[in-house]
């Protein structure tokens, strides 16, 4: 899990953290922390001004409002926009609109992909706030695609017949909230809908948030992997929309 280097009291980076309706730090706070799987990364606090799922491509450039309020803090999904040059973060949770929470803006970062990008290659914006394959004047400058949608990441576990609930026998280190998960006794299409902050405890489902829905059917130790689907895995450092193509 991620741990705020230097900064006592910040709201929570990680996974298992819900952003909620009040705001805690002054907006465009930024905060480095370290994980021991996800290294050394960088946080920046903004207001969501509109619908955000984990892993979004968010925008966070922005003028000022017609009454003269900044608006560069309220984070909108990235355009799928040739020539837009807006500086952007990834979102660490889901956020409503009106809700406050972080997005990365260095390290390695999880996002939302609508293709199978393949690794140590360029990505453009593909959709609103969800990468893809490159195209030109839509390239996500600062940023370098890491591991593929179809990546994995594997854990050893404890399942319970009947139970949403399973537990890693070390951590879930390399796991993350919306992660497809498979393996003896969990059923299709699971996904990790909830994550403890005990660092250990997983919670299946078919979608974030939803619960109960996907019960394993075996008790037992098992190896469990993690496939990145619909998401995929990049190094940035304050990474933007590609500007203007001569």
């Amino acid at each position: 899990m991620f741990k705020a280097i230097g900064f006592a009291g910040s709201q929570p980076f990680n996974d298992w953290f819900a952003p909620d309706t009040t705001q805690r730090h002054p907006l465009g706070t930024k905060c480095s922390a370290v994980d021991e799987f996800w290294g050394l990364g960088e946080f920046i606090y903004i207001k969501s001004n509109d619908a955000i799922l984990k892993g979004s491509l968010v925008a966070i450039g922005g003028a000022a409002s017609a009454l003269g309020v900044p608006t560069a803090y309220l984070g909108t999904l990235l355009p799928s926009t040739a020539g837009q040059g807006f500086p952007f973060g990834v979102a660490m949770a889901p956020m409503a609109s009106g809700t406050f929470g972080w997005l990365q803006i260095s390290g390695t970062v999880v996002y939302k992909t609508n293709a199978t990008v393949a690794a140590d290659t360029a990505v453009a914006v593909a959709a609103a706030g969800i990468a893809g394959t490159l195209a030109n004047g839509k390239q996500l400058l600062g940023t370098r695609n890491t591991v593929a949608a179809t990546g994995t990441n594997t854990v050893s576990v404890q399942t319970t017949i009947s139970s949403g609930t399973i537990v890693c026998n070390g951590d879930y280190s390399g796991f993350f909230l919306g992660m497809a998960i498979s393996g003896t006794g969990i059923p299709a299409s699971t996904v990790i809908a909830k994550l403890d902050p005990d660092g250990r405890t997983i919670y299946t489902g078919s979608a974030i948030g939803t619960l109960g829905d996907k019960n394993c059917t075996a008790t037992g130790q098992i190896t469990m992997t993690g496939t990145y689907t619909g998401y995929g895995q990049a190094f940035v450092i304050y990474p933007s929309a590609q500007g203007q193509v001569a």
